[in-house]
């Protein structure tokens, strides 16, 4: 047509934003504007004198046409699935998110009320060590100076209980004794101002002394400055475990060792006593709970296990990778024992 070409029709068919078949049919057409309309857009052409070709081009191009519509919903189908799936991912992470975050404060409320049960026991321990040191210690004190008051009485009186009186005597100092040991015991629970090897050295010299066994410590590696809430759990921990091995598995000798290699740091309690395995629900036990209680507030992992022939052993390994925060300075500690 003399004022409306077949290229302006294409161009009015891509403008309108038409996905029709468009085939060109002209009398005369140059190899260049035919190519340039096919990569214009342009389906096809025909020349006048190959008519023909019109009827197949036509049923060929709009089998075409369909199958691009038929594309072209199926990929808005695939977009809004994947809208959708988008939109429910979102939803559950959110969703998650919540969760972690109400496990979180559960976690922390969980640390909150165990960190309050160890004060509670603490200040318990604390109170009943006064008494015993306040109260009852000076009771004894008193009672023993009584005897040994009589027995001198006794003794000058020629009398024959004058030796029951010193035996009498001599048991009430051993009590008295041992209960200052305990005393001290249960109150000193605090040891501000000492890096864990110096606590846990002390730990072994007063169970060396206070009930006559063989206990040594050693340390090796780099052990690390802790913060002193970290370094009284270790020292609590490592001091039930040492009483109990002398308590209940009648331990004759107790070895404490404490070793660091940078990524952990490994509290072990060994003993020659009885085995013991904690049987299934132990931590109902009020001093395995505590221990655990201890280690878990620091993050550190406890276990007890018997050895094969005697004795069991108590590990504590605290992770220095992961928030188990230190002291800016580290201390390496060479192989020691109590004197």
């Amino acid at each position: 047509m003399p004022r409306f070409s077949a290229h302006e029709a294409l161009e009015l068919v891509k403008k309108q934003g038409l996905d029709l078949p468009f085939i060109i049919v002209s009398g005369h057409i140059e190899e260049e504007t035919a190519v340039a309309a096919m990569q214009s857009g342009a389906h096809d052409y025909i020349m006048k004198e190959r008519l023909a070709r019109l009827v197949p081009a036509v049923e060929r191009e709009l089998r075409e046409a369909e199958v691009r519509r038929a594309a072209k919903k199926s990929e808005a189908e695939l977009r809004r699935a994947h809208e959708e799936l988008e939109l429910r991912v979102e939803k559950r992470t959110a969703a998650l998110k919540a969760a972690n975050a109400k496990l979180q404060n559960v976690i922390e409320e969980r640390r909150r009320l165990e960190n309050e049960l160890l004060e509670i026991a603490e200040n318990e321990r604390r109170r009943i060590g006064f008494d015993l040191h306040d109260d009852l210690g000076q009771k004894l004190t008193g009672v023993s100076l009584m005897i040994k008051g009589l027995e001198r009485r006794l003794i000058g009186e020629q009398h024959l209980c004058a030796p029951d009186a010193r035996r009498i005597q001599s048991l009430i100092q051993e009590i008295t004794d041992h209960t200052h040991h305990l005393a001290r015991q249960f109150s000193s629970l605090d040891a501000r101002g000492d890096d864990l090897a110096t606590v846990l050295k002390a730990v072994a010299g007063n169970a060396k002394a206070m009930f006559e066994i063989g206990c040594e410590f050693r340390a090796k590696g780099t052990i690390p400055a802790l913060p002193q809430n970290t370094i009284l759990q270790l020292y609590k921990i490592c001091q039930e475990a040492v009483t109990n091995s002398i308590r209940h598995g009648k331990a004759r000798q107790v070895s404490i060792s404490l070793a660091g290699n940078g990524d952990e740091l490994v509290l072990t309690i060994k003993n020659d006593g009885l085995p013991f395995s904690p049987p299934e629900g132990a931590k109902s036990r009020m001093g395995l709970r505590i221990m655990n209680y201890r280690a878990r507030t620091i993050g550190a992992t406890l276990e007890i296990k018997p050895l094969k022939k005697s004795g069991t052993i108590v590990t504590c390994a605290l992770s220095m990778k992961n928030g188990s925060k230190t002291e800016p300075a580290a201390s390496a500690l060479a192989e020691s024992s109590p004197d």
